[in-house]
């Protein structure tokens, strides 16, 4: 109780900031106007050259996977491994160990807070912007949709704040992990169907993006395809599996760290 008292706290003083201060949201609509409406438009001509549809996908259901992948980008869940490594080189990291409180569930619920309010306006806008310029696919009128969309999000959005909350602890070993975080963000960009939806994939390619944590973690767009409505229940499996390893790696790295800062007069 405690734990969500303190992130209420946080979500509440960070969401009131960002209602106050838009430059974050003004900031983030411009960038996915520039990136998604340029892909929007690409797609839109590949796919009126095949005819409407490719691989037994159309259009609109493209767009809507693409959508959801550059709304939930808003988040920002992975700069999370930025605070840490920043908290690790400052030396704040001590500071906040010796406080009554989780430095992790700190740092998840102030990242959670920090993009939450440009997540929600801009998933609402550009979601009926886009059911009105490019409409609905038939998916998305199903009763298990919304349900399974909300799961798909919370799943992926903890298994995204552990992914990259282990990629920041590597700060206790790694002076700048930087060069891993732009592995892993890359692995997630291309396994999330970012710029290349899944529903074009290789066969092998969507093995590795079904399988692996970086593709679990963008689930949300698996939810427009007709495939979601049989294959749901085992991808939430999936993501509910990645998401207890993730966990079980983040305790015994944090754990580590903690002896080290221990070790060395913290």
């Amino acid at each position: 109780m405690k734990t969500i008292r303190l992130g209420y706290k946080i979500i509440q003083t960070l969401v009131k900031d960002r209602v106050y201060y838009p430059n974050q949201l003004i900031f983030e609509t411009i960038s996915i106007i520039a990136r998604f409406g340029i892909l929007l438009l690409l797609y839109h001509y590949v796919f009126r050259l095949k005819n409407g549809v490719i691989n037994g996908t159309t259009f609109e259901v493209i767009a809507w996977s693409m959508f959801f992948y550059f709304a939930f980008l808003v988040f920002r869940l992975r700069d999370i491994f930025r605070t840490i490594m920043q908290d690790v080189q400052s030396g704040n990291i001590e500071v906040l160990f010796s406080k009554p409180i989780s430095y992790l569930a700190y740092r998840m619920w102030w990242q959670v807070g920090t993009g939450l309010y440009q997540f929600l306006v801009i998933a609402v806008v550009g979601g009926l912007t886009l059911a009105l310029v490019v409409g609905l696919p038939s998916t998305m009128s199903a009763g298990l949709f919304i349900p399974t969309l909300i799961v798909a999000i919370l799943l992926g959005g903890l298994l995204l704040l552990l992914t990259y909350t282990v990629v920041g602890l590597l700060a206790f070993w790694i002076e700048d992990v930087n060069p891993v975080y732009w592995i892993v963000d890359r692995a997630v960009m291309i396994l999330g169907g970012s710029f290349l939806p899944i529903a074009l994939f290789p066969d092998f390619m969507y093995k590795i993006a079904l399988w692996s944590p970086f593709g679990a973690s963008q689930f949300v767009t698996h939810t427009v395809y007709e495939t979601w409505a049989t294959e749901w229940l085992f991808k939430i499996g999936i993501q509910v599996f990645w998401v207890f390893v993730m966990t079980i790696v983040v305790a015994i790295l944090f754990s580590k760290a903690r002896e080290k800062v221990s070790v060395n007069g913290g």
